[in-house]
């Protein structure tokens, strides 16, 4: 202990002379003095009960640079819900809203998907109708069970009315979020009320039991749809061909829905597996001849699940809606 006294009573006498340097018009600190203030530092770090002045001199003279903090571009209610959805901690020890936040990025960043990406989304449907289906029962075995109230849903004739814009291209972007948003979501709460009413009338067999299941799914695979239109910030090809695949559900043309699903999800363009130009130069503006023909469903996979939903109301609008069998994808009697 002594020895390291003696050492840091070494350190503030050449911290002193470094002083006296400056004030005789000496402008500059050399390099070896930089070093020699920076093991004064961890020394004074490394001692216990001696606390020497030479720490905040150091400081004074070789300042760290800080980093600037960046505020968070999402709020911490959002923050919290994705580390939740992502079965992490929504806070560690001593961890501020900052840090929080970046750990959530370098999180997204890893998996962009999370770990939803690797799960069965059916079997989740599955389990949750098998807990729905448990709680009525318990519901009726005590003889407390309630009626559910079903919600009063536009008529077929109706809705036809209300989106009869929804297949038009002069239809302003704003509009057309809303009529997209307002004819899926009702299609799906057809599709939910009539597969209820099957559920209970069938006493919950199986079959009941699997379009339920399937309805789940679909309803987590079109929350982010919902969101998007929403925001009105859904990509302006996908939002186009919604609504005329809703046009044709309108309609009861099936077989237009059909094949504007598949040039949606598919799409037309050539692989460019061989040449694809000659000469030197590339025409102007050749980027942009598929631009209408990529395969929306490749993009991500968010975008694959909302549009396999849809393809599912489809189904569901071609069975509960029917039309001539010259109409109809795969008619059957």
């Amino acid at each position: 202990m002594e020895a390291l006294k003696a050492e840091l009573a070494k350190k503030r006498e050449q911290i002193a002379n470094r002083d006296r340097k400056l004030a005789n018009g000496k402008g500059y600190v050399k390099r070896k003095d930089v070093e020699e203030y920076e093991s004064a530092a961890y020394l004074a770090r490394c001692s216990k009960k001696v606390k020497p002045a030479a720490v905040e001199e150091v400081k004074e003279v070789v300042k760290p640079v800080e980093r600037e903090e960046q505020a968070p571009s999402l709020d911490e209610p959002e923050v919290l819900r994705r580390l939740r959805e992502r079965a992490e901690p929504i806070k560690t020890f001593g961890e501020s809203a900052l840090d929080t936040y970046r750990r959530l990025r370098q999180l997204e960043m890893i998996e962009p998907h999370g770990t939803k990406s690797h799960q069965n989304d059916f079997k989740s449907a599955m389990d949750k109708i098998d807990k729905e289906y448990l709680n009525a029962m318990m519901s009726e075995l005590h003889g407390d069970a309630t009626a559910k109230e079903r919600k009063l849903l536009p008529s077929f004739q109706e809705m036809k009315e209300t989106c009869r814009e929804i297949g038009s291209p002069d239809t302003p972007r704003d509009t057309m979020h809303v009529l997209v948003m307002t004819y899926w979501k009702w299609l799906f709460d057809v599709w939910e009320q009539t597969s209820e009413e099957k559920f209970e009338a069938n006493n919950r067999d199986m079959s009941s039991k699997l379009e339920r299941a399937k309805i789940k799914q679909a309803e987590s695979y079109l929350r982010p749809l919902y969101k998007a239109l929403k925001r009105q910030n859904l990509d302006e090809a996908i939002l186009r061909s919604l609504g005329e695949i809703a046009d044709s559900v309108i309609k009861q043309n099936y077989i237009r829905a059909n094949d504007a699903y598949l040039q949606t999800a598919i799409g037309n363009a050539a692989w460019p597996i061989g040449v694809t130009m000659v000469g030197i130069h590339a025409r102007t503006g050749r980027e942009k001849l598929f631009a209408h023909n990529v395969a929306h469903v490749l993009n991500d996979e968010v975008s694959r699940k909302y549009l396999q939903a849809v393809k599912r109301l489809m189904t569901f609008a071609q069975r509960h809606f029917p039309t001539d069998p010259s109409r109809s994808v795969e008619y059957q009697a």
